[in-house]
């Protein structure tokens, strides 16, 4: 079995032109990452190199790599909870918030919300915060909004069903 290995890694800008690909052997391949390891000290190779030789198992090499990316994202564009305002804020980068919600206000994308909502029935019957509720109206004390089974007795000392502006 062999593998395409990139002589120069993707992750230190290397690309998929054939001429930066080789082809090696699992172990040869494994060898590879260890010694770009041992020379540069990046944890893809690492990390590349303990799962082509068996030490990692594939779940626990998801993990890691997602660990140690998101480590880089924190690094390189800080953390998105610390209040910290960042490039990718909206607060302080304009261009990114107008790239954000344009992409959010797309016709592709409101069309992928809706089918999403529909299909997990979002806010429908008794998953709408306001189901079973309505609005009554009293001319002292203004609107309110009640539980419908109580309906009745409101409009008994007053109040009419909905709601005035």
């Amino acid at each position: 079995m062999s593998h395409k290995h990139h002589i120069i890694p993707k992750h230190m800008g290397g690309s998929d032109d054939p001429s930066n690909l080789i082809e090696l052997s699992v172990e040869e391949h494994a060898e590879a990452h260890r010694k770009l390891f041992e020379e540069h000290g990046h944890w893809q190779d690492y990390l590349a190199w303990q799962g082509l030789i068996g030490l990692l198992p594939k779940e626990e090499l998801i993990k890691k790599i997602q660990s140690e990316a998101a480590k880089e994202r924190i690094l390189k564009f800080g953390n998105p909870f610390s209040g910290i305002r960042t490039w990718g804020n909206f607060a302080i980068n304009e261009e990114f918030h107008k790239n954000v919600v344009s992409l959010a206000n797309s016709p592709e994308a409101i069309a992928k919300k809706k089918k999403t909502f529909i299909e997990i029935k979002h806010q429908q019957g008794t998953k709408n915060s306001q189901y079973g509720t309505c609005w009554i109206t009293h001319p002292e004390h203004g609107n309110k909004k009640i539980k419908k089974e109580l309906l009745d007795s409101y409009l008994e000392i007053g109040y009419t069903k909905g709601r005035i502006k």
